[in-house]
């Protein structure tokens, strides 16, 4: 009798046992699940609240060559024109400026883009242009002014203009050069065809058989500029294609002339 006794109590042990498992196993699918959940709602406000820092972030962006700013993640090249640009979107479309590549969104304006830092677009007129009050190199100082700089002509050459130009971009961004220019008579609608640079930032190659911003790089065409503004002077070949294209402004070319330190 004594070893049925002790039967029945080991059997009633392990059921017991089998039971606090059963609990205790229970317990800890509760509690796996608990602690996946609380991930899961973690990552969730996480990402929430990346959202809403993104929503708030400015975005930095130019225009013509002019800087902008905004909250707004996504705009439609029409709004850009209209409210940055002050252009009518009946008459021009935009284009976006990558490096030496370029995004058309003509006949796209209601379409809407996502805006990155630091992004460049130009708007293309389609219309008439405006008639300017003054031309040459009185519009050209004129429009320079406008933007900041400070234009000086060279003592007995009123149509040779420079100013100092503090680089953004590019491998020399954050050094100021001298810019000098031949300007015509009949800008805005010629430009000048290309920058005179003080100092000397790329070595003399005169010819054009390698591509920018190596080729095309003379000295001698820059004589004037070094009699009259003193220091070393370098031409860049480097006219603006699109200039019938475009807005024909000072703000226009200066942003041809962006990108070439954007690209050296």
């Amino acid at each position: 009798m004594e070893n049925i006794d002790e039967v029945k109590q080991a059997e009633v042990h392990l059921k017991r046992a089998e039971a606090e498992l059963g609990i205790a196993q229970r317990d800890e699918q509760s509690a796996q699940a608990a602690e996946q959940a609380a991930v899961t709602d973690i990552d969730a406000a996480v990402h929430e609240l990346r959202e809403a820092e993104a929503h708030h972030h400015e975005i930095h962006f130019t225009v013509d060559g002019e800087e902008y700013e905004t909250r707004k993640h996504k705009l439609t090249p029409n709004q850009i024109i209209s409210e940055f640009g002050k252009q009518d979107p009946a008459i021009s479309y935009l284009v976006e400026i990558r490096g030496t590549h370029k995004v058309s969104y003509q006949g796209k304006g209601d379409e809407e883009i996502k805006l990155h830092d630091c992004e460049h677009f130009q708007i293309v007129s389609t219309g008439p242009k405006p008639v300017s009050d003054c031309a040459g190199a009185a519009a050209f100082a004129e429009g320079l002014r406008t933007l900041g700089y400070e234009p000086n002509a060279l003592p007995n050459s009123p149509d040779h203009v420079v100013f100092n130009y503090p680089v953004e971009v590019g491998r020399f961004a954050g050094q100021t050069v001298r810019l000098g220019f031949v300007v015509p008579p009949d800008f805005p609608n010629i430009t000048p065809s290309g920058p005179h640079v003080s100092p000397h930032v790329r070595a003399i190659h005169p010819t054009n058989d390698l591509p920018h911003p190596d080729g095309g790089v003379h000295q001698s065409q820059s004589e004037a500029f070094q009699k009259g503004a003193g220091g070393a002077w370098q031409y860049w070949s480097r006219p603006c294609a699109d200039w019938g294209k475009s807005k024909k402004t000072v703000t226009a070319y200066m942003a041809h002339i962006w990108r070439l330190w954007e690209t050296q």
